[in-house]
């Protein structure tokens, strides 16, 4: 008994001190600098800001602290209670950047969303406190670094700042800088798909956190098709596809309230029917070398995002490849025969329909276990392509319940496009994708192909003019070892 405790002991120190070292390996810091620490003191008026970080490096800040002075609880009619952290708009500056690389609220900074009073956060990178003891362990290297604060609430503040940083002198220090991205819906589209976060450069996911207070009855929020990233459509396409809502926060089964290092719990309500909860990539960062598109899918509820990711900044990566494409179907298909088969998008986009009617699988809604009937589609549905992406499931997510029902499966659809190019001639066609796919460009078959062992490239020598060459493609989705990833990427060179 007393070995078993040492060795649950031994783990947990390990893993305290694994998480004290959050992302350092990754960002190449140094071991050592000289220790600095930035304290503050100040008193803000109503719609004006301060500056309470400015630091020239080369440094990382490792750990911050920040409290206020709480609002004096008024308890009148229309008035906030006693947090202000919404009121407080953080702005962080790295090198000789013009435009903020962090501008939101310090609520949401800090992860606490839905206008929420401050409660309980405790990761490897933001540990709330009380009484409004906000502080980050995210380490943010600089060059240089400069954070305000600006007061958008009606009273004075008092704002306290106690910033411990490293100074590496003579280091070339990583290029990566911490940024978060805040993104809100309210309501979220019904079967619809968010964009979380869209970058273009380098570096790699940090962290999540995501607030579902639900309206749309029809299901509940972690039930609403997962996660989707598409990353380096440019250059090296990989996708990563979610299970559901609570799988990607590395829940079973509902979503417990529980709190550790790296997953966590943030709201729990029966009603109304809310949830919040965080998760910190330490273990497992999600890399990108070009860009990274990060999406959920949606039901009609208010939903709020932050996602923390570590960039470096370059220009886009020149890819020949279709600025949109214009979708049509879904239609039902379970084997072979069934992909084969000719279709209505099978004829020149004149003849389309103007609408689609899915008759079949998870697009026939139901209440209470009661099939509603159908979904009718609009023809085309014309999405914009995202690196070099296209993503069906965006705009064919399913009508039923659960995961399943939300996740197309058993399906195939059109996406049709032009391409243009420097001068007519031979060129490579590179694509990725899951399941069955078909392409034909110019109305002529030009691949057709199957990846039933999850996605991966392929590529084939195609003739093209000089301008409006039509592409279309035609690919399936099914219960694959990449599940249901119902997305392609598509580029071309010479």
């Amino acid at each position: 008994m007393r070995k078993l405790v040492s060795v649950i002991v031994g783990c947990l120190i390990f893993h305290s001190a694994f998480a004290q070292q959050l992302f350092r390996n990754e960002l190449s810091l140094p071991a050592k600098g000289l220790s600095q620490r930035t304290t503050r003191l100040v008193a803000v008026k109503s719609n004006e800001k301060t500056v309470l970080f400015d630091e020239t490096g080369p440094g990382c800040i490792l750990h911050w602290w920040f409290t206020y002075y709480p609002r004096p609880d008024m308890k009148k009619e229309g008035q906030r209670g006693i947090d202000l952290h919404h009121e407080l708009q953080l702005s962080v500056y790295y090198d000789d950047h013009l435009v903020p690389d962090i501008d939101m609220s310090l609520a949401h900074f800090f992860s606490v969303l839905q206008g929420k009073d401050v409660y309980p956060v405790n990761n490897a990178a933001i540990k709330v406190l009380p009484v409004n003891a906000l502080n980050c362990y995210f380490p943010m290297p600089f060059e240089r670094c400069r954070i305000e604060i600006e007061n958008l609430s009606d009273i004075e503040v008092k704002l306290l700042l106690m910033a411990d940083w490293q100074e590496y002198p003579d280091t070339d220090l990583t290029p990566y800088r911490l940024k978060a991205l805040y993104k809100s819906e309210s309501p979220a589209e019904h079967a619809g798909s968010m964009v979380l976060a869209d970058i273009t450069g380098e570096g790699f996911l940090a962290g999540m956190t995501k607030a579902v207070v639900s309206k749309d009855k029809s299901d509940s929020w972690y039930h609403t098709g997962g996660d989707l990233v598409l990353i380096d459509g440019e250059s090296n396409p990989r996708a990563m596809r979610g299970i559901g809502g609570e799988d990607l926060f590395n829940m079973s089964f509902d979503i417990w309230e529980v709190q550790n290092d790296w997953v966590g719990t943030l709201v729990k309500n029966k009603e109304p029917y809310e949830r919040g909860m965080y998760r910190i990539f330490g273990p497992c960062p999600i890399w990108f070398s070009e860009s990274i598109v990060v999406r959920f899918g949606t039901k009609a509820n208010d939903i709020e995002t932050v996602i923390y990711a570590y960039v470096r900044e370059k220009e886009p990566k020149k890819t020949i490849t279709p600025h949109q494409w214009a979708l049509a179907g879904p239609f039902e298909c379970h084997t072979y025969p069934d992909f084969e088969k000719e279709e209505w998008a099978d004829s020149p986009v004149e003849q389309w329909k103007k609408e689609h009617t899915a008759d079949f699988g998870n697009y026939i809604s139901t209440l209470n276990g009661f099939p509603q009937g159908p979904y009718t589609f609009k023809v085309p549905m014309v999405v914009g392509s995202e690196h070099g992406w296209c993503d069906f499931s965006s705009s064919y997510q399913g009508r039923r319940k659960t995961n399943s029902g939300t996740q197309p499966g058993n399906v195939s659809a059109y996406a049709l496009s032009k391409l243009n190019v420097d001068k007519p001639g031979k060129y490579k066609l590179i694509i990725g994708y899951d399941d069955w796919m078909k392409i034909w460009i110019n109305r002529e078959l030009v691949y057709s192909g199957k990846h039933d062992h999850g996605f991966n490239l392929d590529s084939v020598e195609v003739d093209l003019r000089s301008t409006d060459n039509e592409i279309k493609v035609k690919l399936s989705n099914f219960d694959n070892f990449q599940w249901r990833l119902w997305a392609f990427t598509l580029r071309v060179e010479k």
